[in-house]
């Protein structure tokens, strides 16, 4: 492999690293069939900001998804809130449960 094939290859990696922090994993399990979901939330696209005024405290991105899984029709809602730093404050979640 050769010099620039290296500094291409670091450049490649780089980028996946950089692809995979714009998403946040969520892992769930419907309680009804018992089926496990992984879904992947776009940080740039999904969140929605709440505008926070300076020295405000609370959330500052909510999201609000709803996940179908494959095995039954059931759907999955969840209501997540973040601080500024995209850390969970409070998040809900309706016809199934969270999984770590």
């Amino acid at each position: 492999m050769g010099f620039f094939e290296k500094i291409a290859a670091k450049m490649r990696q780089a980028a996946e690293k950089r692809r995979e922090a714009d998403f946040i994993t969520f892992k769930v399990k419907c309680e009804k069939c018992g089926e496990i979901i992984t879904a992947k939330v776009n940080r740039r696209t999904d969140l929605q900001n709440l505008y926070l005024e300076p020295g405000e405290t609370g959330a500052a991105f909510n999201l609000k998804k709803e996940i179908l899984g494959k095995k039954c029709p059931n759907l999955i809602r969840i209501d997540v809130d973040f601080d500024r730093n995209y850390r969970i404050i409070a998040q809900e979640i309706t016809g199934g449960t969270f999984l770590e």
